[in-house]
């Protein structure tokens, strides 16, 4: 089940293809274990109408935007 925040998510034309896939913090950037990652749910992605990008988190970024 995704997580739940109060902020909102960076643009993805800002964000790197790690953190579009959800392989790093989609607010930190640091590299995600699988363990520990809060999936932030899959995203539409408004430049591209078929695109989908996979948003996770680190447990601190996302403890400080719920």
């Amino acid at each position: 089940m995704p997580a739940t925040t109060s902020g909102s998510l960076p643009p993805p034309a800002t964000l790197t293809d790690a953190q579009l896939r959800g392989a790093a913090c989609v607010w930190g950037g640091g590299r995600l274990d699988t363990s520990a990652a809060m999936d932030l749910g899959v995203q539409p992605d408004q430049r591209y109408p078929d695109a989908r990008w996979y948003p996770r988190a680190c447990p601190a970024c996302a403890a400080a935007r719920s």
